[in-house]
C-alpha cells in the first residue's frame, strides 16, 4: 500500500506540473530588433497615471447628487481628451496588468510561483524604450521595471513596503506620498541643472502608481466612503500635477497625460479572476497628439454603462489593456516594446493619416518579427518532415502584405495601407499562438494517455483487492519477460524521437509516463479478461443502465465547472440512492442520516462562491467535525469485523 500511495503521488505531481508546461509556458521570444515610427512624435514626454484596483463604473458613475467624485477627468473626456474602457486579462492583479500596460504583452503566469514580483522571463517595455523614466509608488511594482531596462534610465522612488498596510483607516495616504514627491522632485530640479536638463529631453516617461484606491478598496470594499474618497483624493491629485507639469514646461502643448487601472475589483473587495468588475477599467488620455472628445448620435455596445454614465453622446473608445502600450510608444516616439502583441488604437490618435498609416506599419513589421522568430525556434527543434508551417502567413504572403502596405503608404493611400496592416498583426498574432502552442495537442495527447493508464491501473487494482470478481491467476514468467521487452522497446523510440528534436527534459516526463503505467495495466490482462467475462453475463438493459447512469454522473461533473447549481442534483440523487436499492429496508437509520447529509450538502453549491467576510471558526469547526466522523467507524462496535483486517484500518487512517 504505500508503495502504491507514492506512486499515485509521484504520478499526480507530473500530472500537475505539466499543465504550467502545456498551458501556462511563457509566451515570450527574444532576438528581434527595435522598431519605431519615423515621422516625428506629436509629444515631447508622457506621463502615466495607474490608479491601481479602480473600476470603470467607480470612476466614470455620478453620485446620487448628480455630480462626478472626479470633475476633473470627467472634465478632460467631456472637453479636452478621448475615453472608454481598457480591458484586462485574467489574471486580474497588480505586477500582470502593469505588464500588459507598460510592456504590451499578456504576462507569464507563471509568475505567480514569484508572487508576482519577480521578472521569470525578462522583456522590454515603454520605460525600456525611453530616453528617461522616473516612477513613483509600490516597492512591488516599480521595481521590475528598472530591473528588466538595459542601462541605467529608469529611476524609482518607492516607499516602504511596510506602508501598504490593507488593514490601515487612511491608505490614501499611499496616494497623497506619490504627489507629494512628485511636486518636491520638480521643485528640486530648478536647483539641479543635471536633473532640468534630463527632464527637458524628447522620449522621457513620468509615472506615478496610485495604491491607495486598490488597498482601501481590499480593506472597506469599493462601494465604502473611503474607496470613493480617494478617488476624489486621486482626482485632485491628478489636476494639480498636470497643472504643475504644464506650468514647469511653459504650455508648451507637448506633454500627452493617460490615466487608466492595472485591473478593478469585485464588490466584496477582491480581484484576480475574470468579473466584469475586475476586468473592465477606466482610460482617459489627454494632451499632445490625442483626439478631443467625439460627438455622437447614437453607439451600440452589449452593456447599458453608457446611459448609466450619461456618456451616450461622447464615442467610447474601447481598446485591450495591451493595446495601451503602442498607443504611449506612438505618442512619444519611442520604439515599440519587443514584446508587445497590442494593436495601435488609432481613434485616440490626432494627427496625420500619414503618421497614422506609418505608425501601423511599425506596429505590423514589431508583431511579425515576434511571429518569424517564434516560427524559426519551433522550426529548429521538430523534425524538418514533421513540422506544419501556419499556412495563412507563408513566407511569400509576408513580403507580399509588407510590399504592398508600403506601397499603399507611398501612393498616400493611407486608409488602405492601416486596414491591410491590421489584416497582418491579426495573422501575425494568430500565427504566434499557433507556434506558442504547437506542442499542446502532442503534450496533452501524452498526459491524457497516462492519466488514463494509471486511472485504469487503479480501477483493476481495486476489483483485485476488495472484490470477489476475479479468480487468483498464476503470473506467466515467459510473458511477463516478453512484455516488459515490449514496453521497454516502445520506451527507447519515444527517447529517441524526444532526443533528435532536442526536446526539454520535461517532454521525457510526459511521454514515458505513460509506459511503465500502461505495463502495470497489460500485467493485469487476467483481472481484465476476468472483469469482461462477469460483465457479460449481465443482462443488456442492466448494463445499459449502468452505463447511463455512469454517462449521467459524468456529465453531472462537467456542467458543475459551469454551473455549480448541478452539483445539487447529483447530491439530490445520491440522497436517494437508499430508496432505490432497497438499502432503506435493511438500515433505517444509517440510510436516514445518509439522505438527510446529502441533502443538507445539496443546499452548499446553491450559496453565493465567495462571502463577505471570513468565517476562521467555522472552517476549524467543520475539519475537526469530519476528522471525528471520520473515526466513528473505527470505534464503533460494528465496525469489528469490518476493520479486523490490518491492512484496511491501514487503508482508512492514511485517508482520514
Amino acid at each position: 500500500i504505500p508503495v502504491f500511495i507514492l506512486a499515485g503521488l509521484l504520478v499526480h505531481c507530473v500530472f500537475l506540473v505539466s499543465i504550467f508546461d502545456i498551458y501556462f509556458s511563457s509566451p515570450l521570444v527574444h532576438g528581434m530588433t527595435p522598431h519605431w515610427t519615423p515621422l516625428p512624435p506629436p509629444a515631447k514626454r508622457l506621463v502615466l497615471f495607474v490608479a491601481d484596483g479602480l473600476r470603470a463604473d467607480s470612476l466614470y458613475e455620478l453620485d446620487s447628487n448628480n455630480t462626478s467624485r472626479a470633475p476633473f477627468l470627467r472634465g478632460i473626456l467631456e472637453n479636452n481628451g478621448s475615453w472608454g474602457i481598457s480591458h484586462t486579462r485574467v489574471p486580474t492583479e497588480s505586477r500582470p496588468g502593469h505588464v500588459a500596460l507598460i510592456a504590451g504583452f499578456y504576462e507569464d503566469v507563471s509568475a505567480v510561483a514569484k508572487g508576482w514580483k519577480e521578472n521569470p522571463v525578462e522583456f522590454d517595455s515603454v520605460f525600456n524604450e525611453s530616453k528617461h523614466t522616473w516612477s513613483w509608488g509600490s516597492p512591488d511594482i516599480l521595481p521590475m521595471f528598472a530591473k528588466g531596462a538595459t542601462g541605467d534610465h529608469v529611476y524609482t522612488f518607492c516607499y516602504t513596503a511596510e506602508s501598504e498596510d490593507f488593514g490601515a483607516e487612511d491608505a490614501a495616504k499611499l496616494d497623497t506620498w506619490v504627489f507629494d514627491h512628485v511636486k518636491s522632485f520638480f521643485n528640486s530640479s530648478r536647483s539641479n541643472q543635471t536633473l532640468f536638463s534630463a527632464l527637458n529631453e524628447e522620449k522621457v516617461v513620468l509615472f506615478l502608481h496610485l495604491l491607495g484606491i486598490d488597498t482601501n478598496g481590499h480593506a472597506h470594499r469599493p462601494n465604502s466612503r473611503e474607496y470613493k474618497e480617494n478617488i476624489k483624493i486621486v482626482d485632485k491629485g491628478v489636476e494639480e500635477i498636470t497643472s504643475m507639469i504644464d506650468n514647469f514646461y511653459g504650455n508648451d502643448g507637448k506633454t500627452a497625460f493617460i490615466l487608466t487601472s492595472d485591473h478593478g475589483m469585485t464588490d466584496w473587495g477582491s480581484h484576480g479572476a475574470g468579473h466584469p468588475s475586475e476586468t473592465l477599467t477606466p482610460l482617459i488620455v489627454w494632451g499632445a497628439g490625442v483626439n478631443y472628445p467625439q460627438k455622437v448620435t447614437s453607439q451600440f455596445f452589449e452593456d447599458n454603462f453608457l446611459k448609466e454614465w450619461k456618456l451616450e453622446n461622447l464615442k467610447r473608445l474601447d481598446v485591450n489593456q495591451a493595446d495601451i502600450a503602442p498607443l504611449m510608444a506612438s505618442l512619444i516616439g519611442v520604439p515599440f516594446p519587443l514584446n508587445s502583441v497590442g494593436t495601435l488604437p488609432l481613434e485616440y490618435l490626432n494627427n496625420s493619416a500619414h503618421f497614422k498609416a506609418e505608425s501601423m506599419f511599425t506596429n505590423a513589421v514589431q508583431i511579425l518579427e515576434q511571429f518569424k522568430v517564434k516560427m524559426s525556434q519551433k522550426k529548429e527543434t521538430t523534425l524538418s518532415f514533421l513540422f506544419t508551417p501556419f499556412k495563412p502567413l507563408s513566407d511569400s504572403e509576408q513580403i507580399n502584405l509588407l510590399k504592398k502596405a508600403r506601397l499603399y503608404i507611398q501612393q498616400q493611400k493611407y486608409n488602405e495601407a492601416v486596414s491591410l496592416c491590421k489584416t497582418l498583426i491579426n495573422l501575425a498574432l494568430e500565427g504566434l499562438s499557433y507556434y506558442h502552442t504547437y506542442d499542446r495537442l502532442f503534450l496533452g495527447f501524452s498526459i491524457a494517455v497516462g492519466f488514463v493508464g494509471w486511472t485504469t491501473y487503479v480501477i483493476l487494482v481495486i476489483i483485485k483487492t476488495h472484490t470477489s470478481l476475479t479468480k487468483a491467476v498464476q503470473a506467466n514468467n515467459e510473458e511477463s519477460t516478453i512484455l516488459f521487452y515490449g514496453f521497454a522497446f516502445v520506451g527507447m523510440i519515444i527517447a529517441f524521437f524526444l532526443l533528435i528534436q532536442t526536446c526539454p527534459w520535461t517532454y521525457y516526463v510526459y511521454c514515458l509516463l505513460p509506459v511503465p503505467v500502461w505495463y502495470a495495466v497489460a500485467r493485469e490482462i487476467p483481472v481484465i479478461q476476468d472483469l469482461a467475462a462477469n460483465l457479460l453475463s449481465l443482462h443488456v438493459t442492466q448494463s445499459i443502465g449502468f452505463l447511463l447512469v455512469s454517462m449521467l454522473g459524468i456529465e453531472i461533473l462537467v456542467f458543475s465547472f459551469f454551473y455549480r447549481s448541478a452539483l445539487t442534483i447529483g447530491l439530490l440523487v445520491f440522497a436517494g440512492w437508499p430508496v432505490i436499492t432497497h438499502l432503506w429496508v435493511q438500515a433505517k437509520t444509517t440510510a436516514l442520516i445518509w439522505t438527510l447529509l446529502c441533502v443538507l450538502l445539496a443546499i452548499f453549491p446553491l450559496m453565493p462562491v465567495v462571502g463577505r467576510e471570513a468565517n476562521i471558526p467555522l472552517v476549524i469547526a467543520s475539519g475537526l467535525l469530519t476528522l471525528l466522523i471520520s473515526f466513528f467507524p473505527l470505534a464503533s462496535r460494528k465496525s469489528e469485523d469490518k476493520y479486523r483486517n490490518n491492512q484496511d484500518r491501514k487503508v482508512h487512517f492514511y485517508q482520514v
